[in-house]
């Protein structure tokens, strides 16, 4: 046997256990020093413990068995005490008799007091479109409900079943399931169904049925009226009790129709009646009346009122007036506000059109948000509490109006000149005046070229050159660190630096092509040149590229040296500009073409002197026949399983985008990849 302190060695594993759950406080804090009791300890309400005579004379002041039944759904308390108890029957009968618009009628004998107060007033679910409605049953009898969708109403007439001609008029002896009380309960259009629509049970010959309940009772009445077999006795009984039942819920739904009929009569004249009593305090108050009626306080009342069956009076209106006008001021207040934020928006819209104008047009412009600070744009703009022009015609005036421009020019051109004295001297031309009126000005120049060492980003036009040139500098916006904050760092010129390789680069260019920075037409030449600049510093590739490109280029190396190729001279692959970005781009497009294996590394292809190194001998006269050679070359001397294991790792393979992005990045030391990087052996489309 084990011995006693056995457990002492093997212990039994530890449960974890859940948190304790929050226990309810059972004592009351102590007062606080200094406060006097009622203002320490929580209000404790007293109502569910009144007797229930006092309870009596308080329910039996209100006009309708809701009231009751909204005070019994308050606690449990009350529940038991007016719902579960008999003796607080005489409560429910006395409101019952003394509400509005008139007298309930009684309710059958399946029904208790508090049932059918709810049965009457509680709201349920659209028997058309499922949704849940406060409306009284449209039909008491089929207790069936509608919502205030006409479409709903409409489309009742397909949920029921005319059988007026199966029983010809022996319904109120045959049928024990109640059927519509009237046609007029759903507001159809009475002449397409053939029905009379003056009559009301038990004058009305029509028996509309649900669809549902007419499958159920025709099964039973071909059960009940066969004669052969005859019907069991107790399905004799329990239908002979039906159908002497059958009267009395269908009187009461009349009559619960005919009291549904007097209430929305006198609900529309209340509230009528409330409207017209509405529209008179605000006139003559100087109000708004969707003002008055939209306010917290009197909009309240009024929708209350209406809910009762009561007017209001001026005795309401006068204990709430001081609390109704400073509701209203507060609504009138937000309006305004709501206003002016939209004409603000909208003029500011409109100068950021305008600012767009001058873009397309060509004009040097600083950021949108620079542009925004300019003095003519503060006062067409002004502010949200401030100044407000009409906004209505700021737009037409600002592209029409002659004055306008003239302001907005004198304003840019002094926004300007500071920036375009320090940015001369970032150049090395301080003060720089010139007679010539052929010469262009240092920061007009191609070789103008600078970097912002704030964030050293640049805008996507400026992607391929990756430095920016004096409008460039203008129109930068620098993110700001903090990400909370939605505006950009303020502009200014000193967050800028002359670009010393790309300046160096293009002046290098620019002695090849035998011209000067200062003339007016260097742009053009050097761009006429197209792929024919090659960069010599690369010395292990064949890397030509466009001018764009080249600009961009040059900051790969410290001192790029370079050389023009004559016409018709280049790569086996022509460069083609463009094709990066094209790649890079997020549509499904791009994503497709990056997916293809169909692109090579320049860096990675041999140096083709000549278009005749082929010929000669003297080295591949295609990219096809190198890899072609060095393929062979591999598999015959190893086998072809190992051949193609190394040919994954030749640098002639062909790649997908993004293996070739890596193999510049780890092989090269290409950070980002550009148009002259690669060639595409399919031209992309």
């Amino acid at each position: 046997m084990p011995s006693g302190n056995a457990t002492d060695h093997n212990p039994l594993p530890k449960v974890p256990t859940l948190p304790l759950s929050k226990k309810r406080r059972t004592s009351v804090p102590e007062q606080v020093q200094g406060l006097p009791e009622s203002e320490n300890t929580p209000g404790q309400c007293y109502f569910p413990t009144l007797p229930l005579e006092l309870l009596a004379e308080i329910l039996i002041q209100t006009n309708s068995p809701r009231d009751v039944l909204s005070v019994a759904r308050t606690s449990k308390l009350l529940c038991s005490t007016l719902v579960c108890n008999p003796a607080a029957d005489f409560i429910w009968r006395t409101v019952r008799k003394n509400c509005l618009p008139r007298a309930l009628p009684d309710p059958t004998q399946n029904f208790s007091e508090a049932a059918y107060a709810a049965f009457v007033y509680d709201g349920g679910v659209c028997d058309v479109c499922k949704q849940h409605t406060k409306e009284f049953y449209a039909s008491f009898a089929t207790r069936t409900r509608l919502c205030r969708d006409s479409r709903c109403k409409k489309a009742i007439s397909k949920y029921f079943k005319d059988v007026s001609d199966i029983f010809k008029g022996r319904g109120r002896e045959e049928i024990w399931v109640p059927y519509v009380e009237s046609i007029n309960c759903f507001d159809l259009n009475h002449t397409s169904l053939n029905l009379n629509v003056d009559k009301t049970w038990p004058e009305n010959p029509t028996i509309l049925m649900k669809r549902s309940e007419w499958e159920r009772f025709r099964v039973d009445y071909a059960a009940f009226s066969a004669l052969s077999p005859p019907p069991s006795e107790e399905l004799r009984k329990a239908c002979a009790d039906q159908i002497a039942k059958f009267p009395k819920v269908m009187e009461l739904a009349v009559a619960l129709q005919k009291w549904k009929c007097a209430y929305v009569t006198m609900h529309n004249t209340i509230k009528t009646s409330n409207e017209i009593w509405a529209k008179m305090i605000a006139a003559r108050e100087g109000w708004n009346e969707h003002d008055l009626l939209n306010s917290q306080c009197y909009g309240s009342l009024h929708r209350y009122k209406n809910h009762v069956l009561e007017t209001v009076t001026g005795r309401d209106y006068l204990a709430i007036k001081l609390l109704v006008e400073a509701q209203i001021l507060k609504i009138q207040t937000r309006r305004q506000n709501k206003e002016n934020e939209a004409s603000y928006r909208q003029r500011r819209d409109d100068v950021e059109q305008y600012y767009n104008r001058l873009r397309s047009a060509g004009t040097v412009v600083p950021s949108l948000y620079e542009f925004r600070k300019l003095s003519i744009m503060t006062t067409m703009q002004g502010s949200v509490s401030g100044s407000r022009p009409n906004s209505s015609g700021l737009a037409k005036d600002m592209k029409n109006s002659a004055l306008v421009a003239e302001i907005v020019a004198a304003d840019l051109k002094t926004w300007m000149t500071s920036a375009r004295e320090k940015l001369s001297e970032f150049l090395g031309f301080p003060k720089w005046k010139s007679a010539s009126k052929t010469k262009l000005h240092p920061l007009d120049r191609i070789t103008a070229r600078f970097r912002c060492r704030g964030c050293g980003k640049v805008a996507k036009r400026y992607e391929k050159e990756r430095c920016l040139d004096f409008a460039g500098v203008c129109a930068h916006e620098c993110p700001n660190d903090d990400k909370k904050a939605r505006k950009p760092v303020d502009w200014s010129v000193d967050r800028f630096i002359k670009d010393e390789k790309a300046s160096n680069a293009i002046a290098n260019l620019l002695t090849l092509v035998g011209i000067t920075d200062s003339d007016d037409d260097a742009y053009r030449t050097v761009k006429m040149l197209g792929a024919r600049i090659r960069c010599l510093s690369c010395e292990h590739a064949f890397i030509v590229m466009d001018f764009p490109t080249f600009i961009g280029h040059s900051h790969r190396h410290d001192n790029m040296q370079m050389a023009i190729l004559p016409t018709g001279e280049g790569p086996e692959h022509a460069f083609e500009a463009g094709l990066s970005a094209k790649l890079m781009d997020m549509s499904n497009k791009a994503q497709k073409m990056r997916s293809e294996a169909n692109y090579r590394c320049r860096h990675c292809i041999p140096i083709v002197e000549s278009a005749n190194a082929g010929t000669d001998g003297e080295g591949p006269a295609t990219i096809g026949e190198s890899i072609a050679k060095e393929s062979h070359t591999e598999d015959s001397q190893t086998g072809n399983q190992k051949g193609r294991q190394r040919n994954k790792k030749n640098k002639l393979r062909a790649m997908d985008f993004n293996a070739l992005r890596s193999h510049l990045k780890g092989l090269h030391g290409i950070e980002m990849i550009s148009d002259e990087d690669f060639i595409a052996q399919t031209p992309a489309k």
